[in-house]
């Protein structure tokens, strides 16, 4: 939820009547406005003018897709105007949007040069948090909120950034106001999901994902964060509900969504139960491809490593466990529980000692040296 435009560059491009009427109409037809702003920019008289028009073509381009002529387009604006900071920033979202989060952390970084900005300051706390850099991602969020208290976007940065920081409940505040903003703020509520999950309030976890799935609520949901929201909903009612009723709500989730990792993983427990380990490894197959680079949770990384085991593929039933230990260091505790119970006393509860501990289990115990929690 970046804001497109700031104040500041409408005041300091201070666009001409005839240019308001045409590529700045802020239109969804992208490339409509791309043709009036090519046209706005041959009539410009000023590099401030011109710049103007490139900068809202390279934004439309952006939007429309065209992550590369928008990275063009962009440098041009900068060439007739480099001391604009939102141009800056906005060439740093197409760098974020082509999957270059350093790039987009480099271009914040010199709007924030140029000028004291809160978008600049909550983007860059976003590409932070990308890099897992919890701290410096609270730290660039409070600046932006320094600037705009009722910023929502950086609200919401700010809590994930904290959940990062263990501090889950303090986070709460800060996506609940983000909604209270913009009420309909998908993401916010899938992010709010993620700290009551991290307190262990899962019937919130549900009641809140039920009014998120709401058309009321949200009426033009993003089909991505959507599903998130459900596989969410589905690992909450998993660790208070019977299985029977789990089972059923992964079903039907998979109907409605068939690779859904979170209900995929559901089921493929149930096989595991049953030891019918070739029958988990094929329905898992979209777990351990993850071709859409979905997010995976500790939880999916050790039903594979269950997999692998039971299939006697043991130095990837390691590596999957060493992932979920990556993911999620705190269940290293319940590992440690069960590998002591097979005899295998970790020296240490931390995740590499029980790695340890796991490797010399693996070797001995082969396929029945089974951790999962």
């Amino acid at each position: 939820m970046r804001r497109c435009l700031s104040l500041a560059l409408a005041l300091l491009l201070s666009p001409l009547p005839a240019l308001a009427q045409t590529c700045d109409d802020r239109s969804l037809d992208y490339a409509a406005r791309i043709t009036l702003c090519d046209a706005a920019f041959d009539a410009a008289t000023t590099n401030e003018d011109a710049a103007y028009a490139l900068s809202l073509k390279g934004e439309a381009q952006r939007l429309l897709g065209d992550l590369d002529d928008a990275a063009e387009t962009l440098t041009q604006a900068l060439d007739l105007t480099p001391a604009n900071a939102w141009v800056w920033v906005e060439l740093g979202n197409v760098r974020y949007d082509q999957g270059e989060v350093a790039g987009a952390l480099a271009h914040y970084s010199a709007a924030l040069a140029v000028e004291d900005y809160a978008d600049a300051w909550a983007n860059r706390a976003e590409a932070w948090w990308d890099f897992r850099m919890a701290q410096n991602c609270s730290d660039d969020a409070d600046q932006a909120l320094r600037l705009d208290a009722n910023y929502a976007y950086a609200n919401e940065v700010k809590g994930r950034c904290l959940i990062d920081l263990d501090r889950a409940e303090e986070a709460l505040g800060y996506f609940d106001t983000a909604i209270a903003l913009v009420p309909d703020y998908q993401n916010a509520y899938r992010n709010k999901l993620a700290a009551l999950a991290d307190l262990g309030r899962n019937e919130e976890v549900v009641a809140l994902a039920d009014l998120a799935l709401d058309p009321a609520t949200i009426p033009n949901p993003n089909p991505a964060i959507e599903e998130d929201i459900y596989a969410r909903r589905l690992a909450a009612l998993a660790e208070y509900m019977p299985p029977d009723v789990v089972r059923g709500e992964a079903a039907a989730l998979l109907l409605r969504y068939p690779e859904n990792l979170a209900a995929l993983n559901i089921q493929a427990r149930v096989l595991l139960d049953d030891a019918r380990f070739a029958e988990a490894d094929t329905l898992t197959r979209p777990l351990r491809d993850n071709s859409g680079d979905r997010l995976m949770l500790a939880v999916y990384f050790e039903t594979l490593a269950r997999v692998d085991t039971g299939l006697g593929r043991l130095e990837e039933a390691y590596a999957n466990y060493d992932a979920a230990l990556s993911v999620d260091p705190d269940i290293s505790k319940v590992y440690a529980t069960q590998l002591s119970q097979l005899g295998f006393l970790p020296l240490s509860n931390s995740p590499a000692g029980v790695l340890t501990a796991l490797q010399r289990c693996l070797n001995v115990k082969k396929a029945a040296c089974d951790i999962s929690s």
